[in-house]
C-alpha cells in the first residue's frame, strides 16, 4: 500500500505522529469493507491548497484569531523556518485556551497548539487522505514534503471542490463527525 511508503514513524525528536502501516491496513480494510473498491487515483496535490496561511509558535492568540479572520480559515500551521511544527485551530483557541481563562493577548499561539500531527505527502493517493483523516476524525490534512516542508493543507473542502467524483468526501466527512455525533 502506497501509504505506508509516504506516510513514516516518527523519531523520537520529531514532533509528528504519522499513521503507522497496521493502523493504515486496518483504515484500508474497513474503507473497502465498508464502501467496496473505488477507484479515487487523483493525489492529493490534485486537491490540496497549495498556498497556506501559517503562523509562527511566537504570536499570540490574538493575532491566530485576526489571521484566521482576515484569511477566513480555521486552521493554521505553524511553521518554523518552513518546517511544520503543529497546527492551531479556532476549536484550539476556544477549548484550550479561552474555556482556561488565559489572556489571549498575552497566551502564546506554541502553547495551545497541537503538536503531535498525522500529515500527508503530495504523492499520497486521496483515497489514503480520505481514510487516515476518517480513521483519525480530522477534517484538515498538512501536507508535507520530505523534508517536513509545508506545501499544502487537505481540508474537506478542498476535496469537495476540487474531486473528480460527485460526493467523494461526503463518507469521509460522517467519519470524520462521528466524533460530535458520540458527544451528543
Amino acid at each position: 500500500m502506497a501509504l505506508t511508503r509516504q506516510l513514516r514513524s516518527a523519531k523520537s525528536s520529531s514532533p509528528y505522529v504519522w499513521l503507522g502501516a497496521a493502523a493504515a491496513a486496518t483504515a484500508a480494510a474497513t474503507w473497502f469493507g465498508r464502501r467496496g473498491w473505488r477507484s479515487k487515483s487523483g493525489k492529493v496535490r490534485d486537491v490540496m491548497i497549495p498556498t497556506v496561511v501559517s503562523i509562527e509558535a511566537s504570536a499570540t492568540l490574538v493575532d491566530a484569531a485576526r489571521r484566521m479572520k482576515e484569511a477566513n480559515v480555521g486552521v493554521l500551521p505553524i511553521v518554523d523556518n518552513g518546517i511544520l511544527r503543529g497546527v492551531v485551530t479556532d476549536r484550539d483557541l476556544v477549548v484550550r485556551a479561552m474555556a482556561d481563562g488565559v489572556d489571549p493577548s498575552l497566551t502564546r499561539v506554541g502553547d495551545c497548539a497541537t503538536r503531535d500531527l498525522v500529515c500527508a505527502r503530495p504523492e499520497s493517493s486521496i483515497e489514503e487522505a480520505m481514510e487516515v483523516m476518517a480513521d483519525c476524525q480530522i477534517g484538515r490534512l498538512p501536507v508535507v514534503d520530505e523534508q517536513d516542508r509545508l506545501v499544502g493543507i487537505l481540508t474537506l473542502s478542498s476535496m469537495a471542490l476540487r474531486s473528480r467524483e460527485p460526493g467523494e468526501a461526503l463518507d469521509t466527512a460522517k467519519q470524520v463527525s462521528r466524533r460530535s455525533a458520540r458527544s451528543a
